[in-house]
């Protein structure tokens, strides 16, 4: 039994131990006072605590109500006998908790209903996407009746990363409760498998390449940079498919931090997805795993690597290091060059009360600072800008304008179309032929307070929502170029949440439409996002990898600090 329970249980029976005496004592010494006693046992009771409540321990409320009754009864031996009474019945939750095999289970069964349910109803790319509700609840309806069945509380997580993975996009995602991080991040570190000393990664050339990798593997012949032909003898893509985790949208929690330790996407983009192929493939093995690859003299050789312990470590390290940007706070400056200067933003928001409003001043203050750095810099000499998106986890568009309107050229710019909602149908309104309907325009002003001065954005798979709304602007902005490994990750649809025992899952439920009146940015069927067309895409390969992995150079921000001279 849990030890709260327990707790409250003997504290329970202890109240009533206190009633017995408090009836005797009442006779003898006459006060209205004494009825506040009863009060006791069903607030001792009430279900009001982190465990909340719990059916086995229905013998506990029901004792607490008997008790409780002696607040009505006028005689020693009445108050008395509901004391005993209500005790006794406390007293069968013991029992009761201990022979019943659900005792304080998790529901991951009823879960999985419920929030399946929420998102079918409400999901507003179905269509677009083309979502099969009916077959997801078929392959997953079994899973998670056998997780609930064997109460796993990692599997649990994970299955809910599959099934949002199933989505490709960005703004699925499921959020255990806290009490979980310990075991879902223990069967994160089970299901990322085994460390044989390096990572793989997708080439801009297509070959695959280790990366991250240990000195130990320099005996090998193995270094950063070394082309991967084969792992256990397949192709390492083929082989990060076997991986529990491919195609899997889930965060992981540090136990004693609120961030994100890291997260593992499913990429609405397929070039994303494709650029991302090979990293699952180094977990995957035995205590030896065959490596085939190409050695310095151009030879194709062999080697069985012994496992080093588990790959968890490396795999977050290797995510790290390639999406890892400028290290600043949010909307933070750090001067590069004497013509240079960059501005970090992990997340479109500046406070609370801007967030929250919609109206065109809101982010006024946030403009006023930003105008005053740049301005201080130009006095310095700077003359360009670059902007760090990268790992931007999104937030809000009005934050989006407020940050480009001092950068682009002057006159108004388009951001985004509202569609129209039906409070009648309550549904989103389309027009005859089935479009979605356009309501109001988002635009805004440009300062181009830079001049002849030019923008640099730095995105990557991590850049997300907002993120990607500021990006698509950009492109369309001839004082902007955006640049990257990757383009950004493809969502820009509204997000709501609905919460369950276990977690909760956030998910796309409101319509933003584009210039055209079609879905902004997400990708549908063809798994091709909006937003990476104007994307300068940087060459992943031998250059880049030495530079990052060898050498700890932040490649991009180099890339982006070369095409301003």
């Amino acid at each position: 039994m849990k030890l709260w329970d327990i707790i409250r249980i003997c504290a329970c029976i202890a109240s009533c131990g206190v009633l017995w005496w408090a009836a005797g004592r009442s006779e003898k010494v006459k006060s209205p006072k004494w009825r506040i006693l009863w009060l006791l046992a069903p607030l001792l009771a009430l279900p009001i605590d982190k465990l909340g409540p719990e059916l086995s321990m229905l013998p506990l409320y029901i004792g607490a109500v008997v008790a409780f009754f002696g607040f009505f009864m006028q005689k020693k031996l009445a108050k008395r006998g509901l004391a005993l009474a209500g005790a006794v019945c406390m007293a069968l939750s013991f029992p009761v908790c201990l022979l019943n095999p659900r005792y304080r289970a998790h529901d991951f069964k009823g879960d999985f209903e419920k929030l399946y349910a929420c998102m079918r109803e409400h999901y507003v790319l179905t269509e677009h996407k083309d979502i099969d509700w009916d077959a997801l609840y078929d392959k997953y309806q079994p899973i998670f009746a056998d997780i609930d069945e064997r109460q796993d509380v990692g599997a649990n997580a994970i299955a809910w990363g599959k099934f949002c993975g199933e989505f490709h996009d960005g703004h699925v995602n499921y959020v255990y409760s806290r009490d979980a991080v310990s075991d879902v991040n223990k069967a994160l570190r089970e299901a990322l498998g085994n460390d044989y000393g390096l990572a793989v990664m997708h080439c801009t050339d297509g070959s695959f390449a280790a990366v991250n990798v240990d000195g130990s593997l320099s005996a090998y012949g193995i270094h950063n940079g070394t082309v991967i032909t084969a792992w256990d003898g397949k192709a390492p893509d083929e082989v990060s498919k076997s991986s529990p985790l491919y195609d899997c949208n889930i965060f992981s929690y540090n136990e004693d931090d609120e961030e994100p330790n890291f997260d593992i996407a499913s990429f609405p983009d397929i070039d994303n997805e494709i650029f991302w192929s090979g990293i699952f493939a180094a977990g995957i093995g035995g205590d030896t795993a065959e490596v085939t690859f190409i050695a310095d003299d151009g030879s194709e050789q062999v080697a069985d690597l012994p496992k080093m312990g588990g790959y968890f470590d490396r795999f977050k390290a290797t995510l790290d290091i390639i999406n890892g940007g400028v290290k600043a706070g949010n909307l933070q400056w750090k001067k590069l060059d004497d013509t240079t200067a960059c501005l970090r933003i992990k997340g479109m928001s500046y406070d609370t009360n801007s967030y929250n409003s919609s109206d065109d001043d809101a982010y006024d203050e946030m403009k006023d600072e930003i105008r005053e750095t740049i301005l201080s810099y130009q006095s310095e000499g700077v003359k360009d800008v670059i902007i760090d998106l990268r790992g931007n986890g999104g937030g809000s568009p009005h934050m989006v304008n407020g940050v480009l309107s001092m950068f682009a050229p002057k006159g108004e710019h388009y951001c985004l179309t509202n569609a129209v909602w039906d409070k009648d149908n309550a549904c989103w309104a389309k027009d005859e032929d089935g479009s979605y309907l356009r309501g109001n325009d988002i635009t805004y002003q440009g300062e181009e307070l830079l001049g002849s001065g030019r923008v640099v954005l730095i995105v990557n798979s991590s850049s997300v929502s907002a993120a990607d709304m500021m990006t698509k602007e950009a492109e369309a902005l001839g004082n902007m170029t955006v640049i990257g490994f990757t383009s950004p990750n493809g969502s820009s649809q509204a997000v709501g949440q609905k919460r369950a025992q276990n977690g909760s899952i956030s998910f796309s439920n409101c319509i933003v439409l584009d210039s055209d009146g079609g879905i902004m940015i997400d990708s549908g069927t063809d798994r091709q996002s909006s937003d990476g067309d104007g994307v300068q895409i940087v060459e992943f390969g031998s250059e880049a990898i030495s530079a990052i992995f060898d050498n700890g150079e932040d490649y991009l921000l180099n890339k982006a600090l070369e095409m301003l001279k």
